[in-house]
């Protein structure tokens, strides 16, 4: 705990060179007079009586012990004048006042005052800057706490001796002797204590380091966290882990790594900021700020959320319920698996895994290679650091700076992550209130606070997040247990926005509040409300939109199709078979076969094309049917005494009525669309054939073991 001079009282260090070197301001290193009366001393007396050490000597002695000896005198002489020639007089002393032993492991003046009285050096009254001004001499036998008495005798000798000299005033010399001494050591002060071990191993060897913390925050944002673990605690949730950043200078000032350092019972020393978590859906909002910028969607496009299968990955939502179609912005704000992975699949995952990589999630980076589309949803390792200097990309426009950890410290090495629109329309859609994680009881409060934020729920229910932000700050919450226990009652929405809430009103109280600015570059648009594409002649409800001139999608709405049918609508025409008169035309929903197939199981009404026309003879090429219940190219391992059957289905395009399935090109069965079909399979290569009532086929491979 080093000390600057202009910390230290100026009596303190009148004391110190009273008592220790009065010709400190004058002499080279060593005093010539001090050393021929010590010499002159010694011999005449037979024995050592007195030293002509120095300050900068004693500087020599405390950096480098060595035995006394005539020998080694001459070298600390030698490193004494060396030290004067490189370095101030106050440098000088600024060293020995950091470096005078107290007893124990307590070393320097700073330290010692906080650690016997408490407070700071300049804050020292004449008899506690005497105590500490001669126990150096003697630290092994003038003990605070162990030889008061012994102690106060030699600090009230030395009192009068200053006051003698004009170095107290005599006002001040009565109270000072009667001042009691019943110090004794205090407890070493444990201000922001995780943060303060995080700095000693980014910055080893290093004796002070400014942090970056606000200590008014700081103070402020712990004291919410001991009030929300009652709570928590009373629903089996044992700890949280909160950092706030400044958006502006991009410093870290406030930081909690648990709801309490010295709680033993729930491990409160361990770092929940910096421990590797599932971060759940909170990585959502960059993949569809990069489907923004990669052109794939705008706030109005309209997503399919309904049972998909990626090559054996089968997401489901947190609420095991499917929506259907829905904008993007509402498949954001609802948090849905379904979307958001086939935006990544469309997209590509490496894409958006290298996109966090140079975000920096180290995890990831480190495991790029090997990781899929489960990233999206929670499948990796992140601290609650790296998310919340991640989200604040979002905050500033795109731009990713590196969190700084010291006051005194400059951002460097900024990324460009997203374009401004992007991160804008992505706060956009973050900051609405009409959402499902709105905690229960801040529905209908006055307190919300204006900000952007989201939540994530890892699974097993082991870790709650919320991340929010706004242009002055950014705020990130992880809630759950150190042991990695998963708890029922743990989400992020009742677990950790409460407390984001509370923490965003205490740092934006009297403040006056704004927002970001809508990008020069933004524009919007009509939309057909059916897709959110631009819209076509036979778009009739039309919505606005924002959209990026030249890089969102462009393509006009095809959410109908025309149809030729019979004039009872009961057939359907293809132009191969289209007759020349006795027919009608209708605009029919172009649903693709997974979403047919959706509606049809959940009994959703959607108006049908009706059957193709029995007697054409063409012979279709396009919307083959998609086997869904099985992996193509995937090894099943199945017991060879349980009999185990494997399942068929698949969907189909909306005018398929019937399907026939074959097993090794043996026929097996056949079965209306939703239909599933069983069968027993046999050791090895397996061939599935799937074959609809228009003549078109899918085929696909397993491989079959039996153990």
């Amino acid at each position: 705990m080093n000390c600057r001079l202009d910390e230290v009282s100026p009596l303190l260090v009148k004391t110190i060179l009273y008592k220790e070197d009065k010709w400190f301001r004058y002499h080279p290193g060593i005093n010539p007079v001090a050393v021929l009366r010590a010499a002159w001393q010694n011999i005449s007396r037979g024995e050592r009586v007195s030293g002509a050490s120095t300050i900068t000597m004693q500087v020599v002695r405390l950096i480098e012990p060595r035995s006394r000896t005539h020998l080694n005198k001459i070298i600390e002489m030698f490193r004494a004048l060396q030290l004067e020639w490189h370095f101030s007089k106050d440098e000088i002393l600024t060293m020995y006042l950091n470096l005078l032993p107290y007893g124990g492991n307590i070393e320097g003046i700073k330290a010692a005052s906080y650690l016997y009285f408490g407070q700071k050096p300049q804050a020292l009254s004449s008899a506690q800057i005497l105590t500490l001004a001669i126990i150096p001499n003697n630290p092994r036998h003038l003990r605070l706490g162990v030889a008061n008495p012994r102690i106060k005798e030699e600090r009230n000798l030395w009192l009068s001796r200053l006051s003698i000299s004009g170095s107290i005033p005599q006002s001040e010399l009565a109270s000072a002797l009667i001042e009691p001494l019943n110090v004794h050591r205090l407890e070493a002060p444990q201000k922001v204590p995780h943060y303060a071990l995080l700095l000693k191993n980014l910055y080893p060897g290093k004796k002070e380091l400014k942090t970056s913390i606000d200590q008014e925050i700081q103070v402020k944002v712990e004291n919410l966290v001991t009030d929300e673990i009652g709570r928590l605690r009373s629903l089996g949730i044992g700890n949280t882990a909160v950092i706030v950043v400044n958006n502006h200078n991009h410093k870290i000032i406030a930081y909690a790594g648990s709801a309490g350092f010295s709680e033993r019972e729930f491990e409160g020393q361990v770092d929940g900021a910096s421990a590797l978590r599932s971060p759940g859906s909170a990585l959502k909002p960059f993949l569809y700020a990069m489907a923004i910028d990669h052109g794939l969607i705008t706030p109005r496009t309209m997503l399919s959320d309904i049972p998909s299968n990626f090559g054996g990955y089968r997401p489901q939502n947190y609420d095991k319920v499917f929506h259907g179609q829905l904008p993007a912005s509402q498949a954001l704000e609802l948090s849905l698996n379904v979307p958001a992975v086939d935006l990544a699949n469309r997209m590509g995952i490496d894409l958006f895994i290298n996109k966090l990589s140079q975000g920096g999630l180290h995890w990831v980076e480190s495991r790029k290679k090997s990781l899929g589309l489960s990233v999206v949803l929670g499948g990796c390792g992140v601290t609650l650091t790296e998310l919340t200097s991640l989200y604040t990309t979002l905050a500033n426009s795109g731009i990713h700076f590196p969190l700084q950890y010291l006051r005194d410290m400059d951002y460097s090495g900024a990324d460009t992550l997203f374009s401004p629109e992007a991160t804008w329309l992505i706060t956009d859609m973050l900051s609405n209130l009409k959402r499902p994680d709105l905690p229960n009881n801040f529905e209908s409060s006055i307190h919300l606070p204006h900000i952007a934020w989201k939540t994530g729920t890892s699974y097993g229910r082991r870790d709650a997040w919320s991340i929010g932000y706004n242009p002055e700050f950014t705020v990130g919450i992880w809630v759950g247990n150190f042991n990695g226990s998963g708890d029922p009652e743990l989400s992020g929405s009742e677990s950790a926005t409460p407390l984001l809430f509370r923490i965003f009103n205490i740092l934006m109280f009297n403040q006056q509040s704004r927002w970001f600015l809508q990008p020069k570059n933004l524009d919007y648009r009509l939309v057909c409300s059916e897709s959110g594409s631009p819209p076509n002649d036979f778009c009739t409800n039309l919505v606005m939109d924002y959209y990026i001139p030249s890089i969102s999608p462009n393509r006009k709405c095809n959410h109908l199709v025309e149809v030729f049918t019979n004039p009872s609508g009961t057939i359907s025409y293809c132009r191969s078979c289209l007759p020349e008169s006795g027919y009608r035309s209708d605009f029919y929903p172009n649903l693709p076969s997974s979403l047919v197939t959706f509606y049809e199981l959940e009994q959703v009404p959607f108006k049908h094309i009706p059957p193709h026309n029995p007697e054409c003879n063409r012979i279709y090429k396009d919307e083959n049917p998609v086997i869904t219940s099985l992996n193509d190219g995937k090894e099943y391992i199945l017991d060879s005494g349980s009999k185990q059957q494997l399942q068929m289905a698949c969907s189909a395009a909306a005018d398929v009525s019937r399907v026939y399935w074959y097993v090794n090109n043996k026929y097996f069965g056949s079965g209306l669309v939703n239909d599933k079909l069983f069968f027993t399979p046999v050791p090895g290569p397996v061939k599935i054939s799937c074959c609809d009532d228009k003549g078109r086929n899918s085929d696909i491979y397993i491989k079959v073991t039996f153990l």
